[in-house]
């Protein structure tokens, strides 16, 4: 008796092992077919429930990079958008900045080409929208994707 209940436990040990290897790997595969563009914004601009329908829409499309990867936004939503643009955009190096207005590009000077920036939010104001310079790879193909997709007019 004692015997058939090791060797119980033993088996399902193993079961269980199995199956924890095997939902890692799944994870791990899953994890390498995904970009995540992480976008830089204010969350108390007054283009902000427009801007989010355009973010959660494009993910919501389902979109590829050319090697076929998932395409998912994640915004990045300072508490305070003025003093983390002045100093910490660059250590959180999100893929895509949005300012709120056109004077914003000061701050952010050197962190990217402006004069390829647009309008995040519309034709009538300017809320410069910028890939920075340190984005490559699949991250620059999913963010062009993902920038062109909420510039367009």
């Amino acid at each position: 008796m004692k015997r058939a209940i090791i060797i119980a436990m033993v088996l399902l040990s193993v079961a269980v092992g199995i199956l924890l290897v095997v939902r890692s790997r799944r994870r791990t595969a899953d994890e390498q077919n995904i970009v995540i563009v992480r976008v830089f914004r204010d969350d108390k601009a007054d283009f902000r429930a427009d801007l989010d329908r355009r973010l959660y829409g494009f993910t919501d499309e389902r979109h590829r990079t050319s090697l076929g990867k998932w395409i998912y936004v994640a915004t990045m939503e300072p508490y305070n958008y003025r003093e983390e643009l002045r100093g910490k955009i660059a250590l959180v190096r999100p893929q895509l900045v949005i300012l709120d207005a056109g004077e914003d590009t000061k701050v952010v000077s050197g962190l990217g080409d402006l004069n390829q920036a647009k309008s995040a939010c519309g034709t009538t104001r300017n809320c410069p929208a910028f890939i920075p310079s340190w984005v490559s790879g699949d991250e620059l193909d999913a963010t062009k994707q993902v920038f062109e997709s909420i510039t367009k007019q």
